[in-house]
């Protein structure tokens, strides 16, 4: 039986023509109807969402997608945006601070660093399906993942006790280096690829998750720490995170140079120090400081990640300079490196360590001893002091040579 009544009804009813009545006016427009067609698609679609659902609405849902959606993967951008400059910014503090109570500034730095590493695996998604695609930016990202990994890996190692302090470049060296090349390539990296922070990222959901980031980052890094406080000997490792290398034993300490700093030839014969202050100057051999006998045992705190308590014996700095003199020094070596410092009586300009002559390495003729701070600050191969009132810390806060 057919059911079509629109078609029966025209059947039955008498044709009525304003032409011709021979049947050629009907056909011509039973030749215009379309009737709906049910093809094979919209068949398909029955069987893989639902009745009537098209077949491209089927596959869609049909596709389980990647494991980390767009929201859960634009937040763990925005969190390792923040985490990275943040774990920059705390170990550049702990380059700059030598002996100042530290704890809080390591804990924050280690906790921050584990925070990232809890991160990679909805980071390593993201990055894999970005390199499916073929888009600018991508050996930014893939150099930009090394960095991190080489960061993460070498930090590690180091609370681990493996510093490699007799090596060209030790483990923390590298461990700052890749840091510092991560810091860059973020901020490179977000300008390429925009990710802005919503209204529903406050959401109680995200705070909780970041929570439970904060606890479980916090809790490796306990474990951590202890297990590098089982391979390390009690109190041999200091919150800058240096351990402890030939103390008492001078040979034993590595000869290392900021950056680029070659060890200079120096003719301790013919090497003079060169004292200004006050608009007027003053020479001094070797033998002129020999006359004095000052001693201070200092820690010297390498941020290659080692520390050394030593005698170091010479002459004050202030003893050097009119009596009363006040402000800053500024201490230059035969390479052209320089540091300014405070003027205070824990000045110590060396000429030797342990009752032993400076070997060349380790600064010959004279190297500035300072009491408190990082070895950067240890000026070696010293030629000459200048005396003035400019402020000491009018100066870039790391050497930039």
């Amino acid at each position: 039986m057919r059911t079509d009544s629109g078609l029966s009804a025209a059947r039955r009813a008498p044709s009525v023509c304003a032409g011709p009545c021979d049947g050629t006016a009907f056909r011509e427009k039973k030749d215009k109807v379309r009737l709906p067609r049910v093809g094979v698609k919209a068949q398909s679609g029955a069987g893989a969402g639902g009745v009537g659902r098209p077949s491209w609405q089927s596959s869609r849902s049909a596709d389980p997608g990647p494991t980390v959606n767009g929201m859960a993967g634009r937040r763990t951008n925005i969190a390792l945006l923040g985490l990275v400059p943040i774990a920059a910014l705390s170990g550049g503090l702990m380059f700059l601070v030598g002996s100042d109570p530290l704890w809080p500034v390591a804990l924050l730095h280690g906790a921050v660093g584990l925070a990232i590493l809890l991160l990679l695996p909805w980071k390593s998604v993201i990055v894999r399906r970005g390199l499916r695609r073929s888009r600018p930016g991508r050996v930014t990202s893939t150099v930009l993942s090394v960095a991190v990994m080489l960061a993460l890996l070498t930090g590690v190692a180091h609370v681990l006790g493996v510093i490699l302090g007799d090596r060209a470049v030790s483990t923390l060296a590298l461990h700052v280096g890749a840091g510092l090349l991560a810091l860059v390539l973020v901020v490179a990296h977000a300008r390429r690829r925009r990710t802005r922070a919503r209204r529903v990222d406050l959401s109680r959901r995200s705070l909780l998750n970041s929570g439970l980031l904060t606890v479980a980052a916090g809790g490796l890094g306990v474990g951590l720490q202890g297990a590098g406080a089982l391979v390390a000997p009690a109190g041999s490792r200091r919150l800058t995170g240096s351990y402890e290398l030939a103390s008492g034993n001078p040979a034993g300490m590595p000869v290392t140079s900021w950056l680029f700093d070659a060890v200079p030839e120096l003719d301790a014969r013919t090497w003079r120090l060169t004292v200004v202050s006050g608009g007027s100057s003053r020479g001094f051999t070797l033998a002129d400081l020999g006359s004095w006998d000052d001693r201070a045992s200092v820690v010297l705190d390498c941020t290659g990640g080692w520390w050394s308590r030593q005698e170091w014996s010479g002459v004050r700095l202030a003893r050097l300079l009119p009596p009363g003199a006040t402000g800053s020094v500024q201490v230059t070596s035969a390479t052209g490196y320089l540091r300014r410092l405070p003027l205070t009586d824990e000045l110590l300009l060396a000429t030797s360590v342990e009752g032993l002559p400076l070997s060349t390495g380790h600064g010959a003729p004279l190297r500035l001893v300072v009491p408190g701070r990082r070895g950067y600050h240890w000026v070696k191969w010293v030629l000459q002091v200048e005396h003035d009132a400019r402020p000491w810390w009018v100066q870039p806060p790391l050497p930039l040579r």
